[in-house]
């Protein structure tokens, strides 16, 4: 006989019978100890319950325990029927204040370590289902014997019918959360959930809303009610489960027309604190370029570092390092108790911690590392607390310049300013509430701000930091409408805010030109009036020859700036368009999706605030050629103006007096190169993107070689505007890199970069050149030079038989380094 046929033999039926057999009954698979453990479990828990269950007000039929909750009711507390808790590990507590009411309905599962606590009411819908280590208490405190001595203030918390709550949820006073609801773990809900959405974060807001039926799918990725173990089905990894979930759902309604981008690279988060709020954050943000992020295990800074370093654990794409000092420096730990350091000690733990960091992320593309601080609440010692020794912020300070200045040693890793996402954040940025509910280290907008910066970074170090900013004139570049009132009337300068912020706005235009930023003007206006008032008032700080293009007319604005783009062969993702008039804003960003256009205060004296904190323009290092950008800009109007009086293109070009120096990679010239790899899209033939490290491992390699290309004329000198390499593959050599910047296109360096490949490939005795091409959308004037080049072209490969040499043009002079 089996199992349940002797439970069928010797238990009285009763609906509580019923319900073991017909459980047994599905588990015919199990082994037998199997079955008859889950028989004693079943039939301890569900008669334990009556007597473990007293001390409420109502219970309802079938209720279980596993374990031994703590009860404590001076209020009322009804339970539902077939109530499941588990109190297996850490006892599940429900407790009322005098007054207090304490609902939970019908087939409802709480599990270990939960607490419930109502000073006025906190209700629990049927069929909800509460993690471990929960906390749902109506005045904020975990309290779980309330006394009527010390009342205190109470708002009601109401969790709707199905709703899921994953491990350490903190539901605050007066929150709500609507049936069929999906709370992941590690949350703080304040404020209402609506129903039928996945929400989570600190505090929680909306993530995915659900499709109907999608409850039914969370819980088959959290598993059966019935706890085993902390990891069981219903553990913390239930939390991951559900926010592996919410990943697969639609997005909420409030983002349900944006498209989020798709996956560019994946990262990993390497932290002392619960960082999972940042990573979903980061992998919910809409904006350019998609980012995804792994968060590895709580606190295991150091061992992950090694585990990278050693190469155990292979590297991602891009790594986030973010600690707390008192976590990884231990004499600062000491200094928060006001120990005595030496503050050489404290600097050799910086130089230790920067040390395995860089070997840690040694195989990483990108690494981040936010900086250290300190909550404002912690005020140190006062008064001493900027000066050497004992204080903390100076300590912190020492701490911060040394790990910027070790870490800029390695080319890879990239420090972010910490501080100021707190300052943007405010005295709540580190809520000791946070750290005790949740180690969480930082509030949600501190994250919120990272993920923007973190962004951004990625952003500069792929080549998508934009270049051109184009600006209006009226009310955007000065005060006023200048063909009404005259340029003599314009609000610019003087005793005026108004006129002053105008000013100070113009020279944070200007100093963006130091840092290889163009600017532009595109305005609808009468050309002669406007550049006279650009020429001619006093106060003006930006002059005609800070500008490499303007369009003044009353033409389309959105046409213009395309216009004003191709001119200066940038394409529109290059472009940011300033304008206080929304109309014109909307206008643009309706017809030049890839223009960056960014709301504008209507507040004149916010515009350098506004301007201040654009993250467009974040670019991992400003080369020679950045600074002399709008230089180069001017000399190329001389060209053109050359080229109108000059017959012929070829008696054009030769009277540039065009002279092409090329020489290997080396330090001086590595950043630079890795810089125009990475932001050259046009005539790039492969369009691959690599750091500093990885360009420089390529070139050392045997059989490959790369030359660095100048380009100068008697106008002026481009800089280095030029990449090519080649890989020998027997008797081939493969064009690998074909790189030249749009501003010396058409000059012919084309063809002298494919004569230096050709000569290379004759003396190296290999019998052929070839050049794969891989197109994009960008970079179909590549294509052209190729196919005009007098390679022989087969589908998307070019070749050229080495046994001939390659002309160089007869009016470019050229100087190969050894």
């Amino acid at each position: 006989m089996n199992v349940k046929g002797i439970a069928e033999a010797l238990l009285p039926r009763s609906p509580l019978v019923d319900k073991l057999l017909r459980s047994l009954g599905r588990d015919a698979e199990l082994p037998l100890s199997q079955k008859v453990s889950k028989g004693v479990r079943f039939l301890t828990a569900s008669t334990s319950a009556p007597f473990y269950l007293r001390e409420c007000t109502q219970v309802g039929a079938r209720a279980r325990t596993q374990g031994r909750p703590v009860i404590v009711n001076q209020g009322e507390l009804h339970i539902g029927d077939d109530l499941n808790l588990n109190c297996a590990f850490s006892p599940v507590q429900l407790s009322t204040a005098p007054g207090g009411v304490l609902e939970i309905g019908n087939r409802a599962d709480i599990n270990f370590g939960t607490l419930l606590s109502a000073h006025a009411r906190v209700s629990v819908g049927d069929r909800a289902r509460i993690g471990p280590y929960c906390i749902l208490s109506d005045t904020g405190t975990a309290d779980a014997s309330p006394s009527a001595d010390a009342p205190l203030p109470a708002q009601p918390i109401s969790v709707g019918h199905d709703v899921w709550l994953a491990g350490r949820v903190t539901v605050l006073p007066g929150a709500s959360i609507g049936d069929g609801s999906v709370i992941t773990a590690g949350s703080v809900v304040s404020g209402a959930i609506p129903a039928g959405v996945i929400a989570g974060g600190i505090p929680a807001r909306v993530l995915r809303r659900l499709e109907a039926g999608a409850p039914a799918g969370a819980a088959e990725l959290t598993g059966p009610t019935e706890v085993t173990g902390p990891t069981g089905p219903t553990g913390p990894s239930a939390g991951a489960r559900l926010a592996a979930a919410a990943q697969r759902l639609p997005a909420a309604s409030e983002a349900a027309d944006a498209v989020r981008p798709a996956v560019a690279l994946r990262g990993l988060a390497i932290s002392d604190f619960t960082i999972d709020e940042l990573a979903q954050q980061l992998e919910q943000d809409l904006e350019a370029p998609g980012l995804a992020l792994e968060v590895a295990p709580f606190g295991q800074v150091m061992p992950t570092l090694m585990e990278l370093g050693s190469g155990a654990r292979s590297a991602p794409d891009f790594a986030l390092v973010w600690t707390r000092p008192e976590a990884v420096l231990p004499s600062f730990a000491e200094l928060l108790a006001f120990k005595p350091v030496a503050p050489e000690r404290l600097l050799e733990e910086v130089d230790a911690f920067c040390a395995l960091l860089t070997q840690g992320v040694k195989g990483c593309r990108f690494a981040f590392v936010p900086t250290w601080v300190l909550p404002a609440h912690n005020r140190g010692l006062g008064l001493l607390d900027t000066r050497e020794g004992p204080g903390l912020r100076h300590a912190l300070t020492r701490a911060n310049l040394r790990l910027m200045e070790n870490l800029a040693r390695a080319s890879n890793v990239h420090v972010l300013d910490a501080e100021r996402w707190v300052q943007a954040v405010g005295r709540n940025a580190l809520n000791p509430k946070l750290w005790y509910l949740g180690k969480v280290a930082f509030h949600s907008d501190v994250f919120a701000e990272a993920v923007k910066d973190l962004k951004a970074a990625v952003r500069g170090l792929t080549g998508g930091a934009r270049k051109l900013v184009v600006v209006d004139l009226d009310d955007t570049l000065w005060g006023g409408i200048v063909g009404d009132q005259g340029w003599q009337n314009l609000r610019l300068g003087g005793h005026d805010s108004v006129g002053e912020s105008f000013v100070d706005f113009q020279h944070h235009l200007k100093a963006l030109t130091r840092r290889g930023i163009v600017l532009a003007i595109a305005s609808k206006n009468e050309e002669s009036v406007a550049l006279e008032a650009i020429r001619s008032h006093p106060e003006m700080v930006l002059k005609p020859e800070d500008f490499v293009g303007w369009r003044i007319n009353w033409q389309d604005k959105a046409r213009n700036i395309a216009d004003l783009a191709a001119e200066l062969n940038l394409g529109l993702q290059s472009v940011v368009f300033l304008d206080d008039n929304p109309v014109e804003r909307a206008r643009v960003r309706e017809a030049l999706p890839e223009v960056l256009v960014p709301e504008w205060p209507e507040d004149k004296l916010l515009y350098t605030s506004a301007l201040l904190s654009l993250r467009c323009f974040d670019a991992p290092a400003i080369s020679k050629e950045d600074l002399e950008r709008t230089q180069m800009y001017g000399s190329e109007r001389q060209r053109d103006a050359l080229k109108e009086q000059v017959g012929s293109l070829d008696a054009w070009l030769q009277s540039l007096g065009i002279q092409v120096k090329a020489e290997p990679l080396s330090a001086s010239n590595l950043q630079r190169s890795t810089q125009l790899l990475n932001k050259t899209n046009q005539m790039n033939l492969s369009t691959r993107r690599l750091t500093e490290p990885e360009l420089q491992a390529w070139a050392s390699a045997p059989g490959h070689r790369l030359w660095a290309v100048h380009v100068s004329d008697r106008f002026g000198d481009a800089g280095l505007t030029g990449l090519v390499s080649v890989e020998v593959e027997g008797t081939r050599a493969r064009v690998v890199d074909f790189v030249l910047s749009c501003r010396v296109m058409g000059r012919k360096v084309e063809e002298t970069m494919a004569a230096l490949v050709v000569a290379y490939a004759r003396t190296q005795g290999l019998s052929e050149v070839v050049a794969d091409f891989l197109p994009t959308k960008k970079n179909k004037p590549c294509l052209t030079f190729w196919e005009g080049s007098g390679f022989t072209r087969e589908g998307e490969r070019f070749r050229w038989d080495a046994s001939a040499p390659y002309p160089v043009p007869g009016f470019i002079q050229l100087e190969e380094a050894p």
